[in-house]
């Protein structure tokens, strides 16, 4: 998710559903969740049932409404007015987290005086650049430390922005559209340079708390009642219910679904609650965080090991054919930066000897020139202008339906129809397979199947009761599961039919010296196969983990390395095989381990599953120890400044309960309390 990826480091959920049961008030908006996700939602009832305010903000009354304690009709995509009021509201009544923003945010740190906000150069930031439409966002950078004199300030400033104008341009910046901008710095978000000058008064006209302030001042009451719908009282609610449920001894969590991702600016509302979410304190701690509730089971594999033209696994970005020629180039932007994507190029090396084995080595650049360039945006709607211009000549159709499932599905027909041949995998013969002999134009006369030219290829496909393999879902979880019966007929897997598909092509090329074809031919392609010539899964799951030097699976990664010693086809999924064993496999029951559950499935990464919990701690490192905390059957507090909280060594989760170890029930007093 490109809002939490630029405001937090990761684009992914920063807690776990069962952890909603220790917050004491819950916004949902975006989302129907008590039917879109009815096995999170228990959670949810379960935080209610302790005495937490669950409100939900929706335009329809749905079954989440019915059991909300609030419900907030909302006019549809105006979300961005009323998460803003809400900010204004934190600011403006300084009702913020005091010692939490201070000590976890960049809110004390000073802008560059060349940076104007919207209220200045009429609704533009600094920075922009009419002939392009886009911002250079040079202005935007923290003002040098203090201890510089005024030469090495200036000295700084040019070495600064030559680094950041490098890694703008080589992102796509100065290009409209191309390379998914919002994903260009991976998970690891922009490079900062230096942290710059602070005032940890906040009062400071350039520091970023006093910026945010003015910024957000044009969000108020009224302006929610004219755009969104709501009236002060009710924003008033909602205002009240997150404030007083925020801060040192209470947390609020935030539940969001793709009735904010599907919008245009969908970035744009995650990443303002993002904001809002930092100022109250409640990232990283129990109970609090933002859940983003993923679709389909493995949504969230599908980005993590990426189904996006603009990424490669981990979020690591797609090289671009005028930018990055070498594999130096392609990294420069974000090695050495601060964080563990300061790493990038053992991520980057670790993934390249992954794809092509022995084959890559430091003399070739470890077939850096192997990868695939983007030009541009590659992305489905400029895929389905290329198939109706005749510049797409085939097209693989997996796990979707874009006949009737994709925005202007007539455009979408009209592309396949101009297609030299279509592959279509699904369970059932669907609009997509059909299109040439049944869709609407078919109908009324524009297309005619006989002169439809398109090969299709129909190909089923197993379910996924019918196939054993790893799906990663919502909490950034991947958990296995095993085949329960053969598929039926012809049906097969992806990753088998994927599997054949490389072999029979690398078959063809057998001999071959084109220069070209080396890429396929040189693939480290020899995953174990049974008697039936099915893949062994865990065998790609163990690839995609990583091994070292002695060819055993690596544990953490922390232990990847840029010198070609290792190998990981996912950096952010190293050590979901750690130990030889399939951690995403584990099924450890809730009655033999904590509420953490930290032994069922893998969470990438380092199977923590609350982000950023060293915010969990006081400043200094010290628990805290200004309130007690229970465990077992009585409702948690969360930590934070000040707060008794402990984050876990083994586990890398915040606990609550530093004076004994939690309680284990037993099976029957499990079921007792459930």
């Amino acid at each position: 998710m490109p809002g939490l990826g630029t405001s937090f480091g990761r684009g992914g959920a920063t807690t776990f559903l069962q952890d909603l049961s220790n917050a004491d008030c819950i916004l949902i908006e975006g989302s129907n969740m008590a039917e879109a996700h009815p096995v999170g939602f228990q959670w949810v009832m379960e935080a209610k049932r302790r005495g937490a305010t669950v409100i939900h903000v929706d335009p329809r009354f749905t079954r989440t409404s019915a059991v909300a304690d609030v419900h907030v009709p909302i006019r549809a995509g105006s979300d961005i007015a009323f998460l803003g009021a809400l900010v204004n509201h934190v600011l403006s009544n300084e009702l913020d987290f005091r010692e939490y923003v201070v000590a976890y945010t960049n809110a004390a740190n000073v802008i560059d005086d060349n940076f104007h906000d919207t209220e200045d150069l009429d609704g533009l930031f600094s920075g922009f650049d009419p002939e392009t439409g886009q911002y250079d966002p040079i202005t935007w950078r923290y003002a040098p430390p203090e201890d510089l004199n005024a030469e090495e300030q200036d000295r700084e400033r040019e070495l600064v922005d030559d680094e950041e104008r490098v890694v703008s341009e080589g992102a796509g910046h100065k290009r409209s559209h191309q390379a998914a901008r919002s994903e260009s710095h991976g998970s690891g978000g922009a490079p900062v340079s230096w942290k710059g000058r602070r005032d940890e008064t906040l009062q400071d006209p350039l520091c970023v708390y006093q910026i945010l302030k003015r910024h957000f001042a044009r969000y108020t009451p009224e302006m929610v009642q004219e755009v969104c719908g709501i009236s002060p009282e009710q924003f008033a609610v909602v205002a009240d219910a997150l404030t007083r449920n925020s801060g040192r001894e209470r947390t609020t969590a935030f539940c969001y679904a793709v009735g904010w991702t599907h919008h245009s600016v969908g970035a744009q509302m995650i990443r303002t609650a993002a904001i809002l979410q930092t100022l109250l304190g409640n990232i990283g701690r129990p109970g609090g965080g933002i859940l983003a509730l993923r679709g389909h089971a493995s949504i969230q594999g599908s980005t993590d090991i990426p189904t996006l033209f603009n990424i490669l696994p981990g979020y690591l970005p797609m090289p671009q054919a005028a930018d990055h020629q070498t594999l130096d180039e392609w990294v420069r932007g974000d090695e050495g930066k601060a964080g563990f994507w300061g790493n990038v190029r053992s991520y980057a090396v670790s993934l390249l000897k992954s794809y092509w084995g022995d084959a890559a080595t430091a003399d070739n650049d470890f077939c850096f020139d192997y990868l695939p360039r983007i030009t541009g945006d590659h992305s489905t709607y400029n895929t389905v202008k290329a198939q109706i211009e005749g510049r797409c000549k085939g097209y693989f159709v997996v796990g979707e339906n874009p006949a009737v499932g994709s925005a202007n599905g007539k455009m979408q027909r009209l592309g396949m129809a101009n297609l030299d041949w279509l592959v279509v995998r699904d369970l059932q013969m669907i609009e997509s397979a059909t299109f040439w002999k049944d869709g609407p134009e078919i109908e009324t006369g524009e297309l005619v199947t006989e002169d439809i030219g398109t090969e299709v290829f129909f190909l089923p496909a197993a379910s996924h009761v019918e196939k054993a393999g790893s799906f990663t879902q919502t909490q950034r979880m991947l958990q296995w599961r095993d085949k329960a019966v053969d598929p039926p007929g012809d049906a097969r897997s992806e990753l088998d039919f994927y599997y054949e598909l490389g072999q029979r092509i690398r078959q063809k090329l057998a001999g071959s010296t084109d220069e070209m074809d080396r890429p396929l031919l040189d693939l480290a392609w020899d995953y174990p196969t049974d008697e039936h010539g099915e893949v062994d899964g865990q065998a790609v799951l163990r690839e995609i983990n990583g091994t070292g030097p002695d060819g055993r699976a690596l544990s953490a990664y922390t232990e990847l390395k840029p010198d070609g010693s290792t190998r990981c086809g996912c950096w952010i999924y190293c050590g979901v095989y750690a130990d030889e064993v399939n951690q995403a496999r584990r099924r450890k029951p809730r009655w033999e381990q904590d509420q953490v559950a930290s032994e069922w499935g893998w969470v990438w990464p380092a199977n923590r599953r609350i982000l950023y919990n060293r915010a969990s701690a006081a400043p200094d490192g010290t628990r805290g120890a200004s309130a007690s905390a229970t465990c077992g059957g009585t409702r948690r507090r969360a930590g934070g400044p000040g707060r008794t909280s402990r984050t876990s060594s083994r586990t890398g989760h915040p606990t609550t309960c530093p004076r004994r170890a939690p309680r284990v029930p037993t099976r029957s007093a499990a079921r007792t309390r459930s």
